[in-house]
């Protein structure tokens, strides 16, 4: 591999191959930020990327620091090798990484104004106007302005007017909210995984006996919020959330699952001076990334909790 002390924009494309740049890849005069970035494959930089337009034709890439383009972050559909974002990627048009056969991972939060992702790994969370993801894990949220589509991913919460699922979606937190009634396709299988045993999973151990997922329901687990602000203007929200599906006390201890170890090991990867550490062994962010989209591939199953109460049940037992 080539090391490079320096990137000079000397031309309208710089087009990295093989190459170990061990500085940010900035502009340092105004002509130079109209600048494209081309990776070719089998690349790293320790620094940050700002470009007019970056484009990702094949791994292996990994970059340490920060990236921003002003028009577009492009990865090649058929890009192989491991795809690497290190730190929060931003850009003013759109960020496409749509892969077939690879998957890139991206270790702090994605903004534009338009997203689209299939097969990756997001540590933090989305934001832009339209986000729509596919056989994705993204453990922060989805906080799209207009429009949301998710289909078969793992999603930690979302929050946009309009909302369309389909395939299978797993929530790893309790509620999730839109503006318009959630759209879902037949083929919708709506789980959440907050009293899923995520540790036994991740080490491969039998599941505490009233640990499970939780099927929703779209329509029946939605609840309507009126908001009104300090004009009194009112706005209606809807909750989709597992609140309305009490678990008994004696049912689940929650603080015995260490979800919350799994979740920070996979979502604070790269940020942190050491990892977390359980009685079992080591948390580590690759082993957190495969274990949910082993589940969203079937490898992995988690067991479905059953014993639940609604509130009107619960009213009529201690009433």
């Amino acid at each position: 591999m080539n090391t490079l002390k320096s990137v000079n924009f000397n031309e309208n494309k710089i087009s990295l191959y093989g190459n170990l740049v061990e500085s940010d890849i900035l502009p340092t005069v105004a002509k130079e930020l109209g600048r494209d970035v081309s990776v070719d494959g089998e690349t790293v930089v320790n620094g940050a990327i700002y470009a007019r337009n970056l484009y990702v034709t094949a791994g292996p890439f990994s970059v340490s620091g920060a990236v921003f383009a002003q028009g577009e972050i492009h990865i090649k559909p058929d890009a192989k090798g491991r795809i690497l974002f290190k730190k929060a990627v931003g850009c003013t048009g759109t960020i496409a990484a749509l892969i077939a056969g690879g998957r890139a991972t991206f270790l702090g939060d994605i903004s534009s104004k338009k997203i689209s992702l299939r097969n990756c790994f997001v540590s933090g969370s989305l934001m832009a106007d339209e986000i729509d993801i596919e056989d994705c894990v993204v453990l922060g949220g989805a906080f799209a302005m207009n429009k949301l589509s998710v289909r078969r991913s793992v999603i930690g919460t979302f929050n946009a007017p309009e909302v369309l699922l389909a395939g299978s979606v797993y929530l790893t937190m309790p509620s999730a909210y839109s503006v318009e009634s959630v759209s879902a396709l037949p083929d919708l299988e709506l789980w959440n995984l907050t009293t899923t045993d995520l540790a036994a999973l991740y080490f491969g151990k039998t599941e505490k006996e009233d640990s499970g997922k939780i099927r929703m329901d779209p329509k029946g687990d939605c609840v309507e919020v009126q908001l009104t602000d300090s004009k009194g203007n009112r706005q209606t929200i809807r909750s989709l959330s597992v609140a309305g599906k009490v678990m008994m006390a004696d049912i689940l201890e929650m603080g015995e699952l260490r979800n919350h170890f799994i979740l920070k090991a996979g979502a604070l990867a790269g940020h942190l001076s050491k990892t977390f550490r359980l009685e079992e062994g080591e948390l580590q962010q690759e082993k957190v990334e495969n274990l949910f989209f082993d589940m969203l591939s079937g490898t992995v199953n988690a067991k479905v909790l059953t014993k639940t109460v609604g509130f009107e049940e619960l009213v009529e037992r201690y009433s």
